[in-house]
């Protein structure tokens, strides 16, 4: 008899405990991105499984409760020093949509929750799911976490992805497509954020501000067109252009300049190498009258094929630009000793080519980085 009752009250602790654990809720979260750009609108889904029984709660993204629900929530939420109060300067509330069952089996449950967010700052942010968890027979809840944290890489506006734009080079392996990048950024252009959840309440003084600060220009301005038409109208000299320096000048003049500012030993290695190409393309511009400004490093390879260029100073060319293209698209630091030569690579190209008197030419050889150095 006494067997008997241990076996039952056995089972019964058995089942109590199975109900327990049965009615314990688990959940998993994701976003519907892993990577936006500031200003973004994505969404934020839960889904929970649950025991039919058991009461859950789950975060709260913007302060949208009446009084009655927010003295309900605080007085749930008292002594629980576990549960995580999410940033509303980080994740900002667009809309939240209601609970969605997905499935029915049994006594268990399968919902859904989504929410609609935008992102306000850069960099990785990282967001642990939870949901809140009142278990029978107790008054203070407990909290549930997802298995792993979530992680939103979150770029700037001018960061861009060129992992999507290389090709294969027999000479350099993979090298950054500057013409397929260039065409996109021509026809497809950088994403913004739309529709962004301004208050015009909370905008109105900066409304106010920016209307004063506008009719100040617009004065300011009127002011400046005027005192400057009547100085033009009442000046008699006229002064003659200056004229035209040659392409090669031009160039060096802007090459030493570059020299002096030291970018690239302080670590400014996409300004410096932009101002390299850029002296380049204007004196190629000026001195064969192609348009380089306006072309990507293809199309100006492709446009100096036709010209009587010494072999050596046009590897060097394409050398200076597809190193440029690398360190613009691609973030490349190339090292000190590859800045430097790509330095005299672009003087020794101006040296090499530019147009003198002829009659200096007789007895002379072409000029390339070996015979410079050999000097």
């Amino acid at each position: 008899m006494i067997n008997i009752r241990r076996m039952v009250l056995l089972v019964v602790a058995m089942v109590s405990v199975a109900d327990l654990m049965a009615a314990r809720p688990t959940i998993t979260a994701h976003f519907s991105k892993d990577s936006v750009e500031v200003g973004d609108i994505f969404d934020y889904i839960i889904d929970i499984e649950k025991d039919r029984a058991t009461e859950i709660g789950v975060p709260n993204f913007a302060d949208n409760l009446s009084a009655k629900e927010r003295e309900q929530l605080r007085k749930k939420m008292v002594n629980m020093s576990t549960f995580e109060q999410y940033d509303d300067d980080i994740f900002e509330l667009v809309e939240s949509y209601p609970m969605d069952t997905l499935a029915v089996e049994g006594r268990t449950l399968r919902l859904r929750k989504r929410y609609r967010l935008q992102v306000m700052e850069t960099g990785d942010m990282h967001l642990r799911p939870s949901i809140l968890y009142f278990e029978k027979n107790r008054d203070l809840p407990d909290t549930i976490y997802g298995p792993t944290s979530l992680t939103l890489s979150v770029a700037r506006y001018e960061q861009f992805d060129t992992l999507s734009f290389l090709k294969a080079d027999p000479m350099q392996g993979a090298v950054v497509d500057s013409l397929l990048a260039v065409s996109h950024l021509r026809t497809e252009g950088l994403e913004r954020p739309k529709n962004l959840p301004f208050v015009f309440k909370e905008m109105q003084d900066y409304v106010i501000y920016g209307v004063m600060i506008a009719v100040a220009l617009v004065l300011l301005v009127w002011l400046i067109a005027y005192y400057l038409g009547r100085y033009l109208k009442h000046r008699q000299q006229v002064q003659k252009p200056l004229p035209q320096l040659p392409p090669h000048v031009i160039a060096n003049m802007a090459l030493v300049e570059l020299s002096h500012r030291k970018l690239w030993q302080n670590g400014k290695y996409k300004e410096y190498y932009t101002s390299l190409a850029t002296i380049l393309r204007g004196y190629i511009s000026g001195r064969w009258g192609i348009g380089a400004m306006e072309m990507t490093t293809d199309e100006i390879i492709s446009a100096l094929v036709e010209v009587d260029i010494p072999r050596e100073n046009r590897m060097a060319l394409i050398a200076v630009l597809r190193t440029a293209d690398m360190v613009k698209f691609a973030k490349a630091q190339p090292a000190a000793e590859e800045n430097e030569e790509n330095y005299s690579r672009a003087y020794y190209f101006v040296e090499a080519t530019k147009v003198v008197d002829e009659q200096h030419l007789e007895g002379k050889a072409d000029i390339t980085i070996d015979t410079k150095i050999g000097d």
